[in-house]
């Protein structure tokens, strides 16, 4: 009974050592912390619960072996280790990755104070500096240089919204050269521009406002707006220019007439001339393109269309072709079970050939690549180096040829990867591990971003507006080392929307 007794007593002094750690799920997924206020805590904790410890032993007039003292001595260091890794060395400290937060607030219409406007632009400047690969050894010369402008702009402003003060900070982010890493704002009520659908279906394509082309504008803007490819700085400005709050972020007048220039299908050159009164809020711009094209745009009379499937097949018996189409690299149950219910009707009905649409994939989990690549007939597969930074440490990590999971029949036929701008991110990642194994062609046109890039992101809500960040904490390299730097090049270019069309023809031929 003595010998239980103890063992309790010991466990109790055991689980009040550690509660100090609590701090680390609390962050996680509740609040804020500062790392230094948490080592500091850990520590005031640690030194508090001995001193504790020491006045009852006195009282008591018992003495603690020599093992006990060093055993929690030993405890109690590797606490203090724990909580300066779990806060120092963590790229999701005080991140909104695991917290249920709500991004539609009005950001971009609040208004800071200058001392408001300072606390975040200290806490952004703070991630930025701990968390991103290039910033290891500080931040380069030139991001400094501009760092330091805003800091001086943001003190000799009275006020600022948050509009202004996400391109503030965004003028920093940009030069990273990195389209994961980014500061924005968002909107309750976003106000569209209320023609832009028209143009869509009749095929026109935008190229420029007031004259001035999106690739001109680019060059203009490239400050406001983080990209690596000139084609996804493009479209990033297409999204911009959407709305009226948009086009005030990147500084363009809206108080008088604005001109969206077209081009159409026959090569005619058209504009579009509104005014603020033109740009209306979503319900409102949705029943406007509705009522004047005919179309079904909220999904009612449709209720396929309203509920599609981030994950779906389809398989053409005749032409001996299943087309998988992925909109969001989620990794989930669901999305496991679909893979592998398509891979065994392949195989039931001898499909030779399987298209992989990610046109409008932005990303997500890589293992949604590495699991479809499971039910390939290849043994093994090469993976990507990596640059990996933790805090106050940076780690290099060598590519690997790893094995290959098997699972189902092992399809040995062709696989087709589609892409386009928006492929992006994990779904960039898996047209790259199937062109740069030779596993497959890629087909359309070239993906957002770049193989060799940054990603392995944490989001943050700046505290006082409640501008949305994110940062990258690694580097990947192409898994090709020859083709290091260069966009995913389709083995077959053209049009993303002809590209089934395409593949068909392909196998047909």
């Amino acid at each position: 009974m003595n010998t239980l007794g103890n063992i309790f007593k010991t466990l109790g002094k055991v689980i009040l050592h550690i509660l100090i750690l609590v701090l680390i799920p609390l962050d996680l997924m509740m609040i804020n912390i500062n790392e230094t206020l948490a080592l500091v805590l850990t520590v005031c904790w640690i030194v508090l619960v001995n001193l504790v410890g020491i006045i009852l032993r006195k009282k008591k007039e018992k003495k603690s072996g020599k093992t006990g003292i060093i055993l929690f001595g030993c405890l109690d260091v590797i606490i203090i280790l724990f909580m300066f890794v779990a806060s120092f060395c963590n790229f999701y400290w005080n991140s909104e990755c695991y917290r249920k937060t709500n991004w539609n607030d009005d950001s971009g219409n609040s208004t800071l104070t200058r001392e408001q406007a300072i606390k975040d632009y200290e806490f952004a400047l703070h991630y930025l500096n701990k968390i991103h690969p290039v910033t290891y050894n500080g931040l380069p010369a030139d991001m400094q240089a501009q760092a330091d402008k805003v800091r001086n702009d943001l003190e000799s402003a009275e006020s600022i919204t948050g509009c202004e003060l996400s391109r503030e900070l965004e003028s920093i982010f940009s030069m990273l050269g990195d389209g994961h890493s980014e500061v924005e704002e968002w909107y309750e009520t976003p106000h569209y521009m209320k023609h832009i659908y028209e143009h869509k279906k009749a095929g026109d394509t935008a190229i420029g406002i007031n004259g001035i082309m999106y690739t001109d504008m680019l060059k203009q803007y490239s400050n406001r707006v983080s990209y690596e490819t000139t084609d996804y700085g493009i479209r990033m400005l297409k999204n911009r220019t959407s709305t009226i709050e948009g086009l005030r972020y990147l500084g363009i007048d809206t108080t008088s007439e604005i001109i969206y220039n077209y081009q159409t299908e026959a090569g005619k050159y058209v504009d579009e001339v509104v005014t603020a009164e033109d740009f209306i809020i979503y319900d409102e711009y949705i029943a406007y393109e509705e009522s004047v094209t005919g179309d079904d745009l909220d999904g009612s009379d449709s209720d396929e269309d309203s509920e599609k499937d981030f994950v779906r097949y389809e398989i053409d018996e005749e032409l001996s072709l299943a087309i998988f189409t992925l909109d969001d690299c989620e990794y989930n149950q669901h999305f496991r079970d679909v893979v592998a219910e398509m891979f065994e009707e392949v195989h039931s009905k001898n499909i030779q050939n399987i298209a992989v649409d990610l046109r409008n994939n932005p990303g997500g989990s890589s293992r949604v690549g590495d699991e479809f690549i499971n039910y390939l007939d290849v043994d093994t597969v090469k993976n990507w180096a990596s640059e990996l930074r933790c805090g106050p440490f940076y780690f290099n990590i060598d590519s690997k040829v790893k094995q290959n999971q098997k699972k189902g029949y092992s399809f040995d036929g062709n696989v087709y990867i589609i892409t386009s701008v928006f492929t992006y991110s994990s779904a960039m990642d898996f047209a790259m591990m199937i062109q740069d194994n030779g596993l497959g062609k890629v087909v359309g046109e070239p993906s957002g971003n770049l193989p060799a890039s940054y990603g392995e992101v944490a989001s943050f809500k700046l505290p006082e507006s409640g501008l949305y960040m994110q940062l990258s904490s690694c580097k990947w390299h192409r898994v090709d080392e020859t083709k290091e730097g260069l966009q995913i090049i389709p083995d077959i270019p053209c049009d993303p929307d002809d590209a089934i069309d395409v593949i068909k023809n392909e196998i047909g031929e």
